[in-house]
């Protein structure tokens, strides 16, 4: 058997082991469409269709029918809604 405080040791091991910066440079600069929101941020298209319209409104540049998402201002905007609403997602 494992203790809580083994297990939270192994977390924060395997956590430093994978550096943010590795993950971040293998995204694309835009993603394009509510599609590429939903393989960005790996959901639903209606939770797109909120992340678009509440969280992430800044990064998106949009004509007519056409979105283009910056990826890097759209992970910070997301960050930063998590860091205050306290929870995980909307």
């Amino acid at each position: 058997m494992m203790t809580g405080e083994e297990l939270v040791a192994l977390q924060t091991e395997a956590i430093s082991k994978t550096p943010q910066e590795e993950k971040e440079k293998n995204l694309p600069d835009f993603v394009f469409g509510l599609q590429g929101i939903q393989q960005l941020f790996n959901c639903s298209k209606s939770k797109a269709q909120k992340l678009k319209k509440e969280v992430i409104g800044n990064a998106i540049d949009q004509d007519q029918r056409t979105i283009i998402v910056d990826t890097k201002k759209a992970l910070e905007l997301f960050k930063e809604f998590s860091r205050n609403k306290k929870r995980r997602f909307l």
